[in-house]
């Protein structure tokens, strides 16, 4: 069993199997699984970045007066989804298209 430090993943560019960035992890979702917790999905992009902040129900009213028209949107990648074995490069084991793609 490995362990890894979540937390020092946060921020980070993931790439898709072509290497291209797709977005930066901002937020990890978890559930219980008895005494442990498990990854459930990696949330990427803005939205991700609101849910961390906890700041999804008030995010679009803070940016519209900036400018911003449309609702901020991040990709939903499931647990196993995500290649952590370079922990230094995220990398998808899948296509961007077979994502889930949410806006606020």
């Amino acid at each position: 069993m490995t362990e890894i430090h979540l937390e020092l993943l946060l921020g980070m560019q993931v790439h898709d199997t072509n290497d291209r960035p797709v977005g930066r992890l901002e937020e990890i979702k978890a559930a219980a699984d008895g005494e442990d917790f498990v990854i459930v999905e990696y949330h990427l992009g803005a939205l991700g970045l609101f849910e961390r902040l906890s700041a999804t129900t008030i995010g679009h009213a803070i940016l519209r007066p900036f400018g911003f028209k449309e609702r901020p949107s991040g990709h939903i990648v499931p647990w196993d989804k995500l290649d952590l074995t370079d922990l230094y490069h995220l990398k998808l084991s899948c296509s961007v298209a077979e994502l889930e793609t949410r806006t606020l």
